[in-house]
């Protein structure tokens, strides 16, 4: 009796994926499923300190995970303390650590500076600048003064004076080092993406000009320009990668995952990518060719 109930709640378990995929297809004409392969490049972030702001889901905790599967100490950051210890429990190890940082308050940088040292046991090799708002679907002609100030903050104000904080210890220590900067294809579009496409705009520059500047130094600056990705703060309503990752807009006709940006991004922070510098990667699934 009890092998047939199990067996009855398989089949419904099985009968409502089923159905749940059926009313995808339905609602928005297509499925996708997702197949992504991850490399393993036998450690190569070995030995490497790496700080990765809004780092506790998402893109940011992806990231983490790959820098740690890589060999890589990390510490990730973020302003709900909750969030963050669920994600270090979720990373498990040693090597892993959590600091509740709000970027935004440069005020602030040079103390959370000193407890990223000691929980790391010195300067990070590598800055992973992930931390941002977005900007729901304001546009310019509804810009008001107080979003402009919290979107740039976050996105601009907080991420710069981090940025030259860290620049400042690697120059005067003679370190080499990357930068990470995480943009968004809404960057290449500029005011016509309204207010947080701005932001990211001003980003895309100063990863160009940090990373003509710098990389004569050893310090290499890139950035990341994802699409439109699986996370908790895009929410895209009907669509459950797992389920069926299907999205009308993008060519490859999906939605993209936190994984595929993670491994872009341990890529350029690797020696392999030493000779890329400056640029914003897009990495959207082909969105943007279409805009």
């Amino acid at each position: 009796m009890k092998a047939f109930i199990i067996s009855i709640m398989r089949f419904w378990k099985r009968t409502v994926c089923t159905l749940k995929g059926m009313r995808q297809i339905w609602k928005r004409g297509g499925i996708t499923k997702v197949q992504i392969g991850q490399i393993n490049h036998g450690e190569v972030l070995a030995g490497k300190r790496v700080l990765v702001t809004g780092g506790s889901a998402g893109i940011g905790l992806a990231i983490a995970w790959k820098c740690l599967t890589e060999g890589a100490q990390v510490v990730i950051t973020g302003r709900d303390g909750d969030k963050l210890e669920r994600a270090v429990q979720d990373l498990g190890g040693d090597k892993v650590h959590a600091l509740v940082w709000d970027v935004a308050d440069v005020a602030a940088i040079e103390d959370k500076l000193s407890s990223v040292f000691d929980m790391l046991g010195g300067v990070p090799d590598v800055l992973v600048n992930n931390a941002g708002i977005l900007g729901g679907h304001s546009q310019f002609i509804d810009l008001t003064e107080a979003r402009w100030d919290q979107l740039m903050s976050v996105n601009a104000k907080g991420l710069v004076f981090l940025t030259q904080a860290m620049v400042k210890l690697w120059l005067k220590e003679q370190m080499p080092a990357k930068v990470i900067n995480m943009s968004s294809m809404r960057g290449t579009l500029g005011v016509q993406d309204g207010p947080y496409g701005m932001s990211k705009w001003a980003l895309n520059g100063l990863t160009h000009g940090l990373g003509c500047k710098l990389a004569s130094h050893g310090i290499i600056v890139n950035g990341i320009a994802p699409g439109i990705i699986a996370t908790d703060s895009i929410n895209i309503k009907d669509v459950d990668p797992e389920l069926n990752a299907y999205l009308k807009r993008p060519p490859v006709k999906r939605i993209g995952t936190p994984e595929e940006i993670a491994e872009l991004a341990v890529f350029l922070m690797s020696d392999a990518a030493n000779y890329i510098v400056g640029q914003t990667i897009v990495c959207d699934g082909g969105y943007t060719l279409n805009v």
